[in-house]
């Protein structure tokens, strides 16, 4: 992501995701906060690990008053000046911490001497190293109680429907081509965890990022909003539109820890499923489209599999779902859900009025020739494409017709 503010503040959403997506009273609220400024977090350009329980609770409240907007860095006071410690020097001292946690501070101040043996770096006095220390979570505790909480797995699920999915991808079978031939398929798959349920699943003709959006998107207006959504480390995962998305419609990206697939069981579970009852029960012999393999997933999902009793639920998905529907949130009536999941990319309007835009030309307004604006689109109807500039709509672009252009006198 090119712009630093929008990645910082995205980065401040993810943190304060739990204290602003449910009313919670203020020891709940403050309890939260302990636990989010307990954790270690790469922060965007920044050398800090760790995020205080006070900035935490003014982020929150920023939030809540201005929205994304509001979570933007400002511009620091102590710009250009020396900091304390140098990246060298934190570098050093972190690489050293976590060789031996129970190196001692003496310790970690004579081997920084005898690194710096020109004296190039200023000396650092014992408070200083301890502040760096606690601040990046490098204390002997801290290290430890990290070390145990990495080892732990326990068995969870989510108290109401709705509160957590999961979602996944499936390597799925082959199909017919639309213009001969064959092609392998591969299933989106959204899970609610509290309750087994599917909000949605389709097979796509491909596995980017386009795909699980439009998953996401019909999951969403099918079964409304979740408040988390639980998936692994995918580039397609980490994606900035998916983040920028998120953030605008209030739901929690939660990635399972690299080497920790554990968490992820339900979906997987239900992918079981799908090879054992569904796709098994398919004529290898009758290539279907894959319009067709939808339909059948489709009617599988709403007549099998959301009602047959799960042994762990002691109910049907559907009947547990509905439980809680009361708590389901919704989008406004009025919410454009398909705008919600634009595509928004950045370019420079050339000087004949036109910018490129997937491999093809598109012609904006003259008057914003050689200006960077934010074009926003559909990615499957990409033909159609909104443009912005400073934030304000300045109407659609159209595709360039060079030969249109050539008959038109300037």
């Amino acid at each position: 992501m090119e712009n630093k503010a929008e990645k910082t503040a995205l980065f401040r959403y993810g943190l304060i995701a739990p204290l602003v997506l449910e009313t919670l009273p203020r020891g709940e609220l403050t309890r939260r906060a302990q636990e989010i400024a307990a954790r270690l977090y790469d922060i965007p350009d920044s050398t800090r690990r760790q995020v205080s329980v006070d900035t935490l609770l003014e982020w929150t409240l920023r939030y809540r008053r201005n929205g994304l907007a509001a979570l933007h860095p400002k511009p620091r006071q102590d710009r250009g000046k020396m900091r304390a410690i140098t990246a060298e020097t934190a570098a050093l001292i972190e690489r050293l911490k976590r060789e031996s946690p129970s190196r001692t501070g003496t310790a970690l101040l004579f081997h920084l001497s005898l690194a710096d043996k020109d004296r190039r770096q200023p000396e650092l006095s014992p408070s200083t190293l301890y502040r760096f220390l606690r601040a990046r979570g490098l204390t002997e505790r801290q290290l430890l109680q990290d070390k145990a909480a990495a080892s732990a797995h326990k068995k969870y699920e989510a108290e109401f429907a709705n509160q957590t999915w999961q979602s996944d991808m499936l390597f799925g079978p082959w199909v017919q081509r639309p213009a001969g031939g064959q092609m392998q398929v591969f299933l989106q798959a959204t899970l609610d965890d509290a309750s087994r349920l599917i909000p949605h699943a389709q097979f796509y003709p491909d596995q980017g990022l386009d795909s699980f959006l439009d998953c996401l998107r019909q999951a969403v207006s099918a079964r409304g909003v979740p408040t988390r959504l639980y998936m692994d480390n995918a580039k397609i995962y980490r994606s900035p539109q998916l983040a920028r998305i998120a953030a605008s419609i209030g739901i929690l990206i939660i990635h399972t820890p690299p080497y920790q697939p554990e968490g992820r069981g339900k979906i997987e579970r239900f992918f079981r499923s799908v090879r054992e009852q569904f796709l098994a029960d398919l004529d290898p012999k009758a290539l279907l489209s894959l319009d067709q393999l939808n339909e059948r997933l489709w009617h599988w999902l709403d007549t099998v599999y959301h009602r047959r009793e799960h042994s762990s639920l002691q109910t049907t998905p559907l009947l547990r779902w509905q439980r809680d529907i009361a708590q389901v949130r919704q989008l406004p009536p009025a919410t454009d859900l398909r705008r919600l999941f634009f595509h928004r990319v950045d370019r420079l309007v050339r000087r004949d009025s036109t910018f490129q835009l997937n491999n093809r030309f598109f012609e904006a307004p003259p008057l914003l020739a050689g200006k960077k604006i934010e074009a926003r689109f559909d990615p499957l109807d990409p033909a159609r494409v909104e443009i912005y500039c400073d934030g304000k709509p300045e109407g659609v672009a159209r595709l360039v017709d060079a030969v249109v252009n050539g008959r038109t006198y300037r």
